[in-house]
């Protein structure tokens, strides 16, 4: 089997779900992530990481949109970490959604948080 199997699917988002209720994530790029939040309409940090948790508890392992394996991290922060991406149509925000994270050690970089951009012939 092909990495990520559903287990560390899991364990991936059980682990993110932990960090951002607990307000433990750093933005992998600022300047985009800023972007896309306002994109969201939010603003503030507390408005981000409510955001974010809800996200996260809406996604499951059957949502994983990445490659197998997963690609690796170009950006500065995170550079070389896996990146694990997320598409699922989100009851709290009304719209499809995606979610790219990554985790350096024990530190959760959010690489992406933004409306599906997928084009509708390709889903």
């Amino acid at each position: 089997m092909q990495r990520p199997a559903h287990s560390e699917l899991r364990g991936k988002i059980l682990k993110v779900r932990a960090k951002i209720a607990a307000a433990d994530w750093l933005m992998a790029s600022p300047e985009k992530q800023i972007a896309e939040f306002r994109d969201l309409r939010l603003w503030t940090a507390a408005e981000m990481t409510r955001a974010l948790e809800v996200a996260a508890n809406e996604f499951t392992p059957e949502h994983y949109a990445g490659t197998r394996p997963p690609l690796r991290s170009y950006e500065k922060a995170c550079k070389g970490a896996e990146l694990f991406a997320f598409c699922w149509d989100s009851a709290h925000f009304g719209r499809r959604m995606y979610l790219k994270f990554c985790f350096v050690r024990e530190t959760l970089f959010i690489v992406s948080f933004h409306s599906d951009r997928t084009p509708k012939e390709e889903l």
